[in-house]
């Protein structure tokens, strides 16, 4: 039998419940490896379901946090990774938090595959909408000249019609 850890970061929803058990596995480590499941659902749901259980959507483990793992850690965005944004911010999730690479949340927001902006509104509006958001860091750990801000601005102005959702959160914030 595999390792529900195993299973939650590479089976589908109901191969993870019949291994889970509460008493011995821990929901945290569990949400950590569901949030870089290929399958969308399947990463949704066990991601969720931890949650419910108590998972710590604060959690930081080797060097990333839930919303890094959730954006870097998947090559194209779910139908649903928006409400897991959601869920995990509103749960206290660093949004400001620097990923073992250097990257900051809304960086890895941008460079997951999607194929139209829009798919993204609900990760900017947990994102932006959160009162911590500080979009003056670097963008860079090793060029601290660009902010995030400035970063994500010159994106949007140097790839017309392709980031107009973010153009929007842009705007609203003064970039």
């Amino acid at each position: 039998m595999a390792s529900p850890l195993y299973v939650a970061r590479n089976g589908t929803y109901e191969e993870f419940c019949e291994v889970f058990d509460t008493e011995n596995n821990d929901a945290t480590d569990m949400l950590m490896a569901a949030l870089t499941n290929d399958d969308p659902d399947a990463r949704f749901r066990i991601s969720s379901d931890m949650l419910d259980k108590g998972a710590d959507p604060c959690a930081v483990e080797e060097g990333q946090n839930t919303l890094s793992l959730l954006l870097g850690g998947n090559s194209h965005l779910g139908e649903r990774d928006g409400e897991l944004v959601k869920r995990l911010v509103d749960g206290g999730a660093d949004v400001n938090f620097r990923e073992s690479r250097g990257s900051l949340p809304l960086r890895l927001a941008i460079v997951i595959r999607v194929d139209d902006d829009e798919k993204r509104r609900p990760i900017y509006e947990a994102l932006f909408g959160s009162e911590v958001l500080d979009l003056e860091l670097p963008a860079n750990e090793n060029n601290p000249v660009n902010t995030i801000g400035k970063w994500l601005r010159m994106n949007v102005d140097g790839r017309p019609g392709k980031l107009d959702v973010l153009d929007e959160f842009l705007k609203a914030k003064g970039y």
